[in-house]
């Protein structure tokens, strides 16, 4: 598996990419593209991108969860009518 520095993979792939995006090694490594001891990049975070867009999905996030809290509202008094009718059987 080939490993590059941060700098190096930038470079090689013409890219501007922060360490956000990528899961780097503690330890130094030689890397490959420049022949120094760096951390090294190991994977690509997949969840960078819903990160990234996390502004975008708040406001969807919050009126999903209003509107859930309003229906398990609306079906509380059936459930509690349920488990009467359940616990006097």
């Amino acid at each position: 598996m080939a490993e590059f520095c941060l700098e190096c993979l930038n470079k090689m792939y013409g890219r501007n990419d922060s360490t956000k995006k990528y899961i780097i090694s503690k330890e130094y490594d030689l890397c490959e593209g420049c022949g120094e001891w760096k951390n090294v990049v190991v994977a690509e975070r997949k969840s960078y991108y819903l990160y990234q867009m996390r502004c975008f999905l708040l406001p969807f996030i919050i009126i999903y969860r209003i509107i859930y809290f309003l229906f398990r509202l609306m079906t509380l008094p059936y459930l509690i009518y349920r488990y009467k009718m359940k616990k006097g059987k």
